[in-house]
This record gives C-alpha cells, sequence and structure tokens, in this order.
C-alpha cells in the first residue's frame, strides 16, 4: 500500500506546474497543479486557487500541451 501511494505522490510531483484536469465528485477543473499533500491537491485556476481533498478526487491527467 505504501508503495501505491508513493506512485501516486511521484506521478503528482512530476505534474507539478503543469497544466492538468481534475475530477473531484463528478465535476472537471482545469488548471495549473501547484502543489499536493496528503489530503489534498491545490489548483490555480482561472478564477482563483482551489484546494481539493484527495478523497473526491478520482482522476488527473495532464492538459495536452497546444502546439503552435
Amino acid at each position: 500500500m505504501e508503495r501505491d501511494y508513493n506512485k501516486i505522490m511521484d506521478d503528482l510531483q512530476s505534474l507539478q506546474n503543469k497544466e492538468v484536469e481534475v475530477t473531484y465528485q463528478g465535476i472537471h477543473y482545469k488548471g495549473t497543479l501547484i502543489g499536493a499533500g496528503v489530503a489534498e491537491i491545490y489548483l490555480q485556476t482561472t478564477s482563483g486557487q482551489v484546494e481539493l481533498p484527495m478523497s473526491g478526487v478520482t482522476r488527473i491527467r495532464a492538459v495536452p500541451e497546444r502546439k503552435g
């Protein structure tokens, strides 16, 4: 179980300062991942900073960079 947690934290660290899409309780949030802790993740969105409890997060993915 600790190995899974470490992998998740490593994956989140690799996404830090990148544009991500997070699904939290069925709602999609898009912004820059500015941090992640044991219980929360922190996004900078167009409307401000958002703190989301990890317990409700079902997906985090990098947003593909636009070319051009």
